[in-house]
């Protein structure tokens, strides 16, 4: 039976190691995280994505991941260097572990509505790809910013401050907040965003399926190509973003799974009692499950530079013949049409 100098050394082992986690681990999606939602932005903000409905829910999708990058895991960067601002004041105990629920909803949220987008778009049924147009993506952004907003107001009277410490109130509601986390994040929405995705996959097969069966779709394309190249682009354009929006669905459910399994079991052993050591290395089980959720709202750039050739194109395009101060604050004032000199300049 190991003595008691022996387990202090062991926890605090345990403690150093959770540390350094989350402080590195949170450092490095900080800086990853708003480089990557920056250029997000400047590339789903390019004319050729603005009239897409699919690329308006990833384009809303960076507002919450934003939040949570500067917000949430800023807090938690902090609290690794001894400056826990949710235990010093209860307004930012309620206030990150609000942002953090109802942003984290949100962005899952357009995400699972550009995939029932892509699922719309690749349809035979004339009704359901209505629903991939822009009015009707502008018409729900906004709808489902309101309802999370208002489905997440529960956490600020469930979360407390007790003891110096930013924890969920009492036992009951943790048990609710836990079941309820779990069911909605762990499973309604993976199990919606599979759905649609297999069935999206089985509509691009079918449609795949009539061109091959028809000798005279191929002889049109040929003839759109020559005649009407954007009508191609943009056939490229629905085709990569549902790569893009798939390959995040995967990485979505993969770094979810263990905050799944971790909820699950803290709700089961919840009125358990545990020793210090059982509770150290909980505590580092849960440093490593959230670390891995907190990913998503950093790695949506990421995936889509190694999915989409489209998406580099347009990246460096941006960076090396457009530039950053002209897409951000508009050109009126360099409408040169002629060979450009071999410098960054104002070229769109």
């Amino acid at each position: 039976m190991p003595n008691i100098t022996e387990i202090d050394s062991f926890l605090t082992t345990i403690n150093t190691i959770q540390t350094n986690f989350s402080r590195y681990g949170y450092l490095i999606i900080f800086i990853l995280g708003n480089i990557g939602s920056l250029l997000n932005i400047l590339v789903l903000t390019r004319p050729n994505y603005l009239r897409n409905s699919c690329s308006s829910y990833i384009l809303a999708s960076t507002l919450p991941n934003l939040l949570i990058i500067n917000i949430v895991i800023l807090f938690r960067i902090l609290a690794t260097f001894d400056f826990d601002l949710t235990s010093k004041s209860r307004f930012f105990c309620k206030f990150q572990w609000y942002i953090s629920h109802s942003m984290t909803l949100l962005s899952r949220t357009y995400i699972l509505l550009a995939c029932i987008d892509r699922w719309a778009m690749t349809s035979t049924i004339v009704r359901r790809r209505a629903f991939a147009r822009m009015k009707i993506s502008m018409t729900i952004i906004p709808m489902a910013g309101i309802i999370w907003s208002l489905v997440s107001i529960h956490v600020l009277t469930g979360q407390k401050r007790i003891k110096g410490q930013c924890v969920l109130g009492s036992n009951s509601y943790a048990i609710f907040f836990n079941v309820y986390n779990t069911v909605l994040v762990g499973l309604v929405i993976p199990i919606l965003m599979t759905g649609f995705s297999l069935v999206t996959i089985r509509n691009v097969k079918q449609l795949q399926n009539r061109v091959n069966h028809r000798a005279q779709i191929i002889h049109t394309i040929i003839i759109n190509r020559a005649n009407h190249p954007s009508a191609v682009n943009k056939k490229s354009y629905d085709y990569q973003l549902l790569f893009m929006v798939l390959v995040q669905i995967f990485v979505y459910i993969i770094t979810n799974f263990p905050f799944v399994i971790h909820s699950i079991y803290v709700t089961i052993t919840i009125t358990c009692s545990n020793s210090s050591v059982q509770l150290a290395i909980e505590n580092l089980a849960l440093s490593i499950a959230y670390v891995l959720v907190i990913t998503n709202f950093c790695t949506t750039f990421y995936i889509y530079i190694l999915t989409s050739a489209t998406f580099r194109k347009d990246l460096k395009r941006l960076l090396l013949h457009n530039r950053f101060m002209d897409h951000l604050f508009g050109n009126g004032h360099n409408p040169q049409v002629g060979p450009r000199p071999n410098t960054i300049g104002n070229t769109r």
